[in-house]
């Protein structure tokens, strides 16, 4: 079934032809096993959570972790599009079939023909776990996980008020849940949120999203203790992230390009927000030549600037996608993706730079 499209990827990056495979393969065996098959938005807090719901309301269910890099793929997605899907959470409708449901939330979608008996979408919602859950599409969910989809509200928006952690946590019980009020209570509550995010931000294969699936629909919170290395390789990173960040100029628009998997581009994006930047770009070039782009708007910019800078919109026209402050997207080679953004910058009359890392 997926043999073309397998065919077509094989001079990308070892990492993303066996992330590929491994889903592919997975697909198959469970249509042939006729399971009710759920697609999630993959390598995203917002799309692992929603999958771990879906693992606890329905254990016997194939749960499909796929980005945007596929289901746009013209090879990949005539393919999915015929699949009798269940249901699809925290990505854009492109199923031909009708559904169980559909759950989403980012504004790229706002036009999209939708093929489902049941639909949640909210521009406004904050995350698509979120919006799962006040769906009520699963029944009711249990308090842990309850507390995960209301942390994506934080993780899914860069609603964050602290910078990412270099903390390396070896026991979650130091961060139990417990009633702290005030400043003390929102620096201890951010500090959980930042373990759900960058227990996702580690996992990278298919398997390991699958087996965080179900640590999640489990133990909740408590889950993340078994990826506690990994979560701590990542921030054994984060400094050097901050000193790459810091040695980069302040303009109203940076872009920032690198080799695939070279650099913590979100604790960069992040640093540079708070360095004073109005839009943070990393430019992810792949192996193949290819770039993958991430957007951040400075979440303390006054309304009118909100208004007149929304990410989305330059998302949109690099086969993307997103919200006003937070948007993904691609190119085919890194001249065009800084030819667009250029000229979006000029249209909304903001000076760019570009730094190669």
């Amino acid at each position: 079934m997926f043999d073309k499209y397998l065919q077509s990827i094989l001079n990308r990056s070892e990492k993303y032809i066996s992330y590929a495979t491994n889903l592919c393969n997975y697909v198959a065996s469970s249509l042939e096993k006729e399971l009710p098959l759920y697609a999630t938005h993959s390598h995203c807090t917002d799309g692992g959570t929603a999958g771990a719901m879906i693992r606890y309301a329905v254990p016997e269910a194939a749960i499909i972790p796929m980005d945007y890099w596929m289901i746009n793929d013209p090879n990949f997605t005539p393919l999915i599009e015929q699949i009798p899907w269940t249901g699809i959470v925290d990505l854009k409708p492109f199923n031909k079939q009708i559904i169980d449901f559909w759950v989403d939330h980012h504004i790229s979608a706002r036009n999209s023909v939708v093929n489902a008996n049941r639909i949640r979408f909210d521009m406004d919602g904050d995350s698509g776990s979120y919006q799962l859950l006040l769906s009520s599409f699963l029944g009711s969910l249990p308090q842990h996980l309850v507390e995960l989809a209301v942390m994506t509200r934080t993780t899914d928006t860069a609603g964050y008020t602290t910078q990412p952690p270099t903390t390396i946590i070896d026991d979650l019980s130091d961060l139990d849940l417990i009633e702290l009020t005030g400043e003390e209570g929102k620096i201890q509550n951010e500090q959980r949120i930042w373990l759900l995010d960058d227990a996702w931000g580690s996992t990278y294969t298919l398997k390991e999203h699958l087996n965080l699936h179900n640590y999640l629909a489990k133990d909740g919170f408590y889950g993340i203790s078994k990826v506690l290395d990994r979560v701590n390789n990542l921030r054994k990173g984060r400094q050097e992230a901050y000193d790459i960040a810091d040695d980069i100029a302040v303009f109203p628009i940076v872009a920032f390009s690198f080799a695939e998997d070279s650099q913590d581009k979100f604790t960069i994006l992040r640093r540079l927000q708070t360095n004073g930047v109005k839009v943070a770009i990393s430019l992810n070039l792949t192996k193949e030549g290819t770039v993958k782009i991430s957007f951040r708007r400075n979440r303390f910019l006054s309304e009118t600037e909100n208004d007149k800078i929304q990410v989305q919109k330059i998302a949109e026209k690099l086969n993307g996608g997103g919200h006003p402050g937070a948007a993904g997207a691609s190119a085919e080679n890194l001249a065009s993706a800084l030819d667009f953004i250029s000229a979006w910058a000029a249209e909304i009359d903001l000076e760019f730079h570009h730094v190669e890392l």
